[in-house]
């Protein structure tokens, strides 16, 4: 499962970042196009709703003009082309979606990017995420579509045999929680900070396999001893800068599941006693079937209460 779409997503959400995709060719993370209401754009776009679902997920930029020479090559974005009433066109590409792709896509989210800020005019921005379980055909000709690259084509009957036999997957994230700031065993009135490190699994799939890596950060360690809570999966350093967590067979995450699987400690600042220095965190996280998550995590300063 691919991150890309949803961070181009977040990426195009301004005027200035969509003006920045002229001259640029369309790939297998956005389509461009250019409104037109009537049974001709209807098809167009539930073709391209099911392109990215049953690939890795896209980007559709509506009012755009985009054009290509027919002989293979993406389709080169040549201007910018807003529609008239983004909050209308909004509601015609989702009823569109809704109404003529089979099974319904979940998960669909729609920004409106206005130009000028107030104005009803502008772009649609419409993501559409990577489906799981059974494939999605368009009403409109009944064809199978997934998008390969920069084309969206039907696709093949082993393909569409493959999707009907796909489980749901796992889709695994880490958060941040339980900070707090506690006196050290045997630290002779020294502090340290805790730092929770949690994985959830915001998936419909069971997570088999779970496995998360923490780059090496100065001034903090998990623990591994008597004074500290353990982590949950057994540790390791068999990447140079990382600590990696691997879960066997019976650290299965269900969906909706979380679970602390470790805590990071923080030590007090050297030479300045009661202050907790500024962590960048980095954590990458997989299981069984599920492409690597990678996080970054802006740790702010901390003072210790006096």
């Amino acid at each position: 499962m691919s991150d890309r779409a949803e961070i181009l997503f977040t990426k195009l959400q301004s005027t200035k970042a969509i003006s920045a995709l002229v001259g640029k060719s369309e790939d297998g993370d956005f389509d461009c196009k250019e409104w037109r209401s009537g049974p001709g754009m209807n098809g167009s776009i539930a073709k391209a709703a099911c392109g990215f679902a049953n690939a890795t997920g896209g980007v559709l930029v509506v009012g755009m003009k985009a054009t290509g020479t027919g002989s293979g090559t993406p389709d080169v974005i040549q201007s910018e082309s807003p529609v008239a009433d983004v909050g209308a066109v909004s509601s015609a590409i989702l009823d569109i979606i809704l109404k003529l792709v089979e099974p319904g896509i979940e998960g669909i989210r729609v920004h409106l990017v206005r130009k000028p800020a107030r104005a009803k005019s502008g772009f649609v921005l419409v993501y559409i995420p990577e489906s799981e379980g059974s494939p999605h055909r368009s009403k409109v000709d009944s064809k199978f579509y997934v998008r390969i690259a920069s084309g969206t084509v039907p696709m093949e009957y082993f393909q569409i045999e493959d999707r009907f036999g796909r489980r749901p997957r796992a889709k695994l994230t880490v958060s941040l929680s339980g900070f707090s700031i506690l006196g050290a065993p045997l630290g002779m009135g020294q502090f340290v900070r805790h730092i929770g490190l949690v994985v959830t699994n915001e998936g419909r799939g069971l997570a088999r396999f779970p496995a998360l890596r923490i780059g090496h950060v100065s001034s903090a360690f998990i623990p591994n001893n008597v004074y500290y809570p353990a982590p949950a999966w057994p540790a390791s350093d068999g990447v140079p800068g990382w600590t990696s967590l691997r879960g066997g067979t019976d650290n299965v995450l269900y969906p909706g599941e979380s679970l602390r699987v470790a805590v990071l400690i923080q030590s007090e600042k050297s030479g300045d006693r009661g202050t907790f220095e500024a962590l960048n965190l980095k954590t990458e996280v997989i299981c069984d079937g599920m492409q690597v998550r990678r996080q970054a995590f802006a740790i702010e300063t901390a003072i210790r209460p006096q």
